[in-house]
């Protein structure tokens, strides 16, 4: 179970990176507000990584470019809808992302499809319409 600590550090993190994202783009315009944060987690992720000394390099690198290219465009994304909408309506529908990995899960990798994970995606939608109301 120690995946869910890191799960739930995660999620407290996200949290609050989502408070302070929002308030950013109060000073910000949307490309300043993308450049600025992940500028510092570039900066601490480097220091971090000093540290551990457990930077990988294989061939796998050059598939992180699309993921990488991807995750920009999000970004850039994400960071304009805050801008201008709310954050009780943008968080909820952009964190809905996870149904697409859950159904990737599901249908490529084969992962067990119970009930109780069929509802917890429904309450999760349902939950994010509800919250955009």
């Amino acid at each position: 179970m120690d995946y869910v600590k890191y799960a739930f550090v995660a999620l407290v993190g996200w949290g609050l990176w989502a408070i302070g994202s929002k308030l950013l783009t109060r000073f910000f315009n949307t490309l300043s507000t993308t450049f600025w944060i992940s500028f510092w987690s570039i900066v601490f992720l480097t220091f971090f990584l000093l540290f551990r000394k457990n930077l990988m390099f294989n061939k796998y690198v050059l598939y992180s470019i699309p993921v990488g290219i991807i995750s920009l465009v999000a970004m850039i994304s994400f960071y304009k809808a805050l801008k201008l909408g709310p954050s009780s309506v943008v968080l909820p529908l952009t964190n809905l992302y996870v149904i697409l990995p859950v159904l990737f899960g599901f249908i490529v990798l084969k992962e067990s499809v119970t009930v109780v994970r069929v509802i917890g995606i429904v309450f999760a939608v349902l939950a994010a319409v509800l919250l955009t109301l």
